[in-house]
């Protein structure tokens, strides 16, 4: 039966880089992210303005005539548009500070790992180092 402590370290003892590493590129994906949602925020700001531009035009039609019901319909559906487009504004702007938090957060958490860490590292380092030796040496003693 295979058992967790007995993986852990991986293939050459490589396990503990790959959680370092994965916890250092977590940074870069929250960053990512955080870009991802601000051009979003300008496409969608950007639609919504542009609607209720295109809502305004509709009152400069003519209001008389058959078209007049239809006219206060798309006006109203227009407006109603923009409104929900503003409001998703809104909330991926709240989405995007509480994204920077979690980085934040993250950061200070990489940061307090990497000095926890550190004599973790140097004794991988070592026995990564001492492994090779020991290979290299069973090759040319054999």
């Amino acid at each position: 039966m295979s058992h967790f402590v007995d993986n852990f370290w991986g293939e050459k003892n490589n396990g503990f880089d790959v959680l370092y590493h994965n916890m250092k590129h977590g940074q870069i994906s929250t960053k990512d992210l955080a870009d991802f949602i601000r051009e979003s925020v300008t496409i969608e700001d950007t639609y919504s303005r542009s609607m209720t531009k295109l809502a305004k035009t509709t009152s400069n039609n003519s209001q008389l005539g058959t078209f007049a019901p239809v006219w206060d319909v798309l006006k109203l559906s227009t407006e109603k548009l923009a409104s929900s487009h503003l409001d998703l504004v809104r909330k991926l702007q709240e989405l995007i500070k509480e994204v920077q938090k979690y980085g934040d957060e993250q950061t200070k958490a990489h940061k307090k790992t990497k000095e926890e860490v550190s004599s973790t590292l140097d004794a991988v380092q070592n026995i990564q180092s001492i492994t090779q030796t020991l290979q290299k040496s069973k090759e040319n003693y054999s």
